[in-house]
């Protein structure tokens, strides 16, 4: 399931793992995000922004990582949240899509109190409409990528397929690590 605030938390899964730079200081990789999800451009040159931005993102992997582990968000950060949702001024507006009547939310104007508030938005309609025990954290300790569940069971534990190799041959190494010890042992 494609979410904006996944996408957006899981920018930082670069760093952690010092493959690339900050996507969001990479121009194309914010240019790609931004016309994924119809977001205003976003100048990596505005340092403003970009800190409003990485301010964002600490704060929502902050909430989403105490969500995941604890099921509740605290009071101080369902405010901080509202308060961010009245960031952005817009109106509402009839549009046509594909044959069908849409209610649509316009900017006043497309910027990063705009993008601010969609991103937020995406993260509340998910705590409003989805079942929250589906949002979890990859449980690979090197990755703390951030995922929605859609397994049936809803028994998923790693992000990909990638995460889920690497923790069954970790898991495997260290078993065959104590056999070996044990062997060791009872030979003495």
């Amino acid at each position: 399931m494609n979410m904006l605030f996944l996408d957006f938390i899981n920018s930082q899964w670069y760093i952690n793992h010092q493959l690339f730079k900050d996507p969001l200081y990479d121009q194309k990789w914010l240019d790609e995000f931004c016309t994924k999800w119809n977001l205003s451009e976003i100048n990596i040159l505005n340092t403003e922004n970009m800190k409003e931005l990485i301010k964002l993102r600490a704060f929502l992997s902050f909430v989403v990582n105490k969500l995941c582990k604890s099921k509740v968000i605290s009071k101080s950060n369902i405010n901080k949240l509202n308060q961010l949702l009245l960031s952005s001024k817009f109106h509402k507006e009839i549009a046509m899509e594909d044959g069908k009547y849409k209610l649509n939310n316009v900017p006043e104007k497309l910027n990063i109190e705009w993008d601010i508030y969609q991103i937020v938005l995406s993260f509340a309609d998910a705590l409003t409409q989805i079942n929250i025990d589906r949002i979890k954290l990859c449980q690979n300790p090197d990755c703390g990528w951030v995922f929605y569940d859609e397994s049936r069971g809803c028994t998923r534990k790693w992000c990909d397929n990638t995460c889920a190799s690497l923790m069954k041959v970790r898991k495997f190494r260290e078993s065959k690590k104590q056999h070996k010890y044990t062997n060791k042992k009872e030979k003495k």
